[in-house]
């Protein structure tokens, strides 16, 4: 006994134990109770072996702890259930899982539902929904403005509203782009409206709109000439007339067009362009005059201009 018990543990060696003297008790009854036995003998031990197959032929033996265990090959072994056809099948430990089994009591994987009418309901329990959402580009926000604005200002002609319309419209990294825009849809407009993009463009040089932004857009314009061309028929004039006033203006330096025209291809609406303002406006004669009056003259009277006016105005009402 002590030799196959040496691998038992101390609950297993108890079940064991309780297990021999029921064996011996039902052994004894059964002795007693049959009519071919001459009279009562006294029990014959029996080993470990034969206890062992007693245990198997019996399904369960009373445990101490009240459960059941099963006891396979002289040794009690857990979570055995006998089926209907009489096989044996191990099942999962605590219960859980199983074919035709309930599952553990606080078992969540299956799904669950929320019931919005429950007392207890959290509408933190709801599961998370992604929602897409269109991200906005700086950039074209700031367009859309600047159109707004330029159709405002031709509306109105009121330089300083619109100059501080672009200064609260912030963004001043943008001003390349209000150039083109400005000047792309004057050149598509009257003499009026051009010569007004010229005299905002003049008001806000410097004080609002850097140099260097000054010459980044109209560097732009020359880059989208060939666009421009295909709506715009005499564009590459309009274009160098543009130029040309910039540079009389003083907000774009002479050396632009030799600069610009070494970035561009020949063969561009661009560098035609350049050869225009060169050739047709800045180099004749009292140019400068010429480039300020083209489109009705500029808005910016001298004294002498303002008083000759005056008198012409009284000479009319005498």
């Amino acid at each position: 006994m002590a030799s196959s018990e040496g691998f038992l543990t101390e609950e297993q060696r108890e079940m064991l134990k309780i297990a021999s003297q029921n064996a011996e008790v039902m052994s004894s009854l059964s002795l007693s109770s049959s009519p071919k036995s001459p009279g009562p003998r006294s029990p014959r031990p029996k080993s470990p072996g034969q206890n062992s197959s007693v245990l198997s032929e019996h399904h369960h033996v009373k445990a101490p702890g009240g459960g059941h265990s099963a006891m396979v090959g002289g040794v009690a072994v857990r979570h055995v259930r006998r089926s209907h056809s009489g096989k044996l099948i191990r099942v999962k430990k605590d219960g859980a899982g199983g074919k035709g089994t309930w599952g553990k009591l606080l078992d969540t994987d299956g799904e669950s539902f929320i019931d919005r009418n429950d007392p207890n309901y959290d509408s933190g329990e709801e599961p998370y929904e992604l929602v897409g959402s269109t991200v906005s580009d700086p950039l074209d926000e700031y367009k859309k403005a600047v159109v707004s604005l330029v159709e405002e200002y031709f509306t109105t002609g009121d330089v300083d509203v619109a100059a501080s319309d672009l200064r609260e419209l912030g963004s001043s990294e943008y001003h390349p782009y209000f150039i083109k825009r400005l000047v792309s849809m004057a050149m598509d407009r009257h003499d009026k409206e051009k010569e007004m993009a010229s005299v905002l463009l003049s008001a806000l040089y410097a004080d609002v709109i850097m140099a260097a932004q000054i010459s980044q857009g109209y560097f732009m314009l020359l880059e989208s000439a060939d666009d421009l061309a295909v709506d715009i028929l005499d564009a590459v004039d309009v274009l160098a007339l543009f130029i040309a006033r910039a540079v009389v203006d003083d907000i774009l330096p002479p050396a632009f067009i030799t600069r610009a025209s070494k970035m561009l291809p020949e063969s561009s609406k661009g560098f035609q362009v350049l050869q225009t303002a060169e050739k047709s406006y800045l180099s004749a004669p009292h140019h400068a005059e010429l480039v300020e009056r083209r489109w009705g003259g500029s808005t910016h009277l001298s004294v002498d201009e303002v008083k000759k006016k005056i008198a012409d105005l009284l000479k009319r009402i005498c």
